[in-house]
């Protein structure tokens, strides 16, 4: 992320006296979602450096595990307030805000300059496929109460408590999908595999042909972007030494700046329901369209810069791998959270939020076909996801 945009790290405090102070709920709101922005990159950054410290294998683990942590505690913090709806729209939002907003702004950007971008069919594809089965997973339940409802009287229904055990028991076969896929990624021969072509295409200085794996794609742009900044840093260069060369400062800053997002996570959530009142906002566009975008502004900018230097496969990476881990470890997470926290979470999506599953999956698919990509199918995703955000803008008459 760009260091000026680290300057918004003043929004946080700003927030917290707004607060203090009664100020409007729109002003609160906006600090809030601004402050959150700077410390999902610092969050994402001490990660980076602790797993170049500890290692390929613990470090990928790191990287994968720490790389929704934003969007976790906003989501925690959210099912805390009493707010299950918009926790549910935040889920749908972030996989839907990846693969339209996201990926369809870094398609433009990148298309725009160099008209036609490259990427592997092969690796594109599996991350389609994971990406599908995902979603399928957590769409489930909402297919199961959805038909349930519309079946004769007598038949069986999957409503209330049954649906609540239903979403737990979907969420450990999640968790258990994410494991798998940790240990293929990180673990796995295929990992090895990724990480001897990177070597071997560094060597030869062709990065763009270098297939990534999801679960390293984020962190082999911030370590690029983390690099570069350190040798243009110039009176700041022994202290971003200082930094990659001591273990227990990223430990520090990372444990210091994910309190700092819980604080400003519950500032943010406690002015959700004040703000669709005060300005006639819709709680489903809140969770579906602003709150993932702040949760993912980290990596949205690595997505679209990764794409500006024709490093096309490195985007799908973010975007698919984010995706992927919201689906099956973020959301698994705030499901069997609900109960201790009191707030029951279900994966019930509306039928609006599953059909749009369904559209972004295919799309994605499709756009995964012939390895290459354009700035006019980077347009036409952006043009989707539009016309979703005005259609949930307007609150429910």
């Amino acid at each position: 992320m760009n260091r000026w945009l680290y300057l918004l790290i003043l929004a946080a405090p700003a927030a917290v006296l707004a607060e203090a102070l009664h100020a409007s709920p729109l002003v609160t709101f906006v600090l809030a979602a601004l402050g959150l922005i700077p410390l999902a990159g610092l969050i994402g950054l001490s990660t980076e450096v602790l797993a170049e410290r500890l290692g390929h294998g613990i470090g990928g683990l790191l990287n994968a595990t720490f790389g929704n942590a934003a969007e976790i505690i906003i989501g925690l913090t959210a099912l805390a307030a009493g707010l299950p709806e918009v926790v549910r729209a935040s889920l749908a939002g972030s996989i839907i805000g990846n693969a339209l907003l996201v990926l369809g702004t870094a398609m433009l950007v990148g298309g725009w300059r160099y008209r036609r971008q490259r990427f592997s069919r092969r690796v594109a594809g599996q991350y389609a496929t994971m990406l599908t089965l995902a979603v399928i997973g957590m769409a489930i339940p909402s297919l199961l109460a959805t038909v349930g409802e519309s079946t004769r009287p007598g038949d069986a229904v999957v409503r209330g408590s049954q649906l609540h055990q239903l979403s737990i028991g979907v969420a450990i076969i999640l968790l258990v999908c994410y494991a798998a896929y940790i240990a293929y990624s990180v673990f796995g021969v295929h990992a090895s595999h990724v990480d001897m072509l990177a070597s071997s295409t560094a060597a030869s200085g062709d990065e763009a042909s270098v297939p990534h794996d999801p679960a390293h794609a984020s962190a082999l742009a911030g370590e690029t972007a983390a690099q570069r900044r350190q040798a243009s840093a110039g009176p700041l260069a022994t202290l971003a030494t200082w930094w990659r060369t001591t273990l227990w400062l990223p430990i520090v800053v990372l444990a210091a700046v994910t309190a700092v997002t819980a604080v400003m996570s519950e500032v943010l959530v406690s002015t959700i329901e004040p703000l669709t009142h005060q300005i006639g906002l819709s709680p489903l566009f809140v969770g579906l369209i602003i709150l993932p975008i702040v949760g993912n502004a980290a990596e949205h900018y690595s997505a679209i810069t990764s794409a500006t230097r024709n490093h096309m496969e490195i985007s799908m990476a973010i975007t698919a791998g984010s995706s992927i881990q919201i689906a099956l470890l973020a959301a698994p997470i705030l499901v069997l959270a609900g109960p201790l926290i009191g707030v029951p979470l279900d994966l019930n999506f509306s039928l609006l939020e599953v059909a749009m599953f369904g559209l972004v999956t295919g799309l994605y698919a499709l756009i995964s076909l012939d390895g290459e990509s354009t700035w006019l199918e980077g347009l036409l995703l952006l043009a989707f996801y539009l016309i979703l955000a005005v259609g949930t803008f307007f609150p429910p008459t």
